[in-house]
């Protein structure tokens, strides 16, 4: 880590998930809590909301591109997750 505190910026001063310069939180894995790196404390925020989850990162993403997806009832309490 580089003085007077840690970045994940590197040489480009550009954080990696939202491409702008800012503070840093550190970000730590839900499952393990070893250390990963530095994000900005908004991109930090939204992995830990999203449980670190990859295939949540990706329904988010199919939303905010407006691809909705609505489960299937299978029966009551029991959905099917389109494919």
């Amino acid at each position: 880590m580089p003085p007077g505190g840690c970045d994940d910026q590197g040489e480009t001063g550009i954080r990696p998930i939202r491409l702008r310069p800012g503070p840093g939180q550190v970000d730590h894995a839900l499952d393990t809590g070893k250390v990963r790196d530095v994000r900005c404390t908004n991109c930090n925020s939204a992995l830990g909301k999203l449980r670190d989850d990859p295939d949540a990162m990706r329904r988010a993403i199919a939303y905010l591109e407006g691809n909705v997806w609505k489960p299937i009832l299978e029966a009551p309490g029991v959905y099917q997750l389109p494919s």
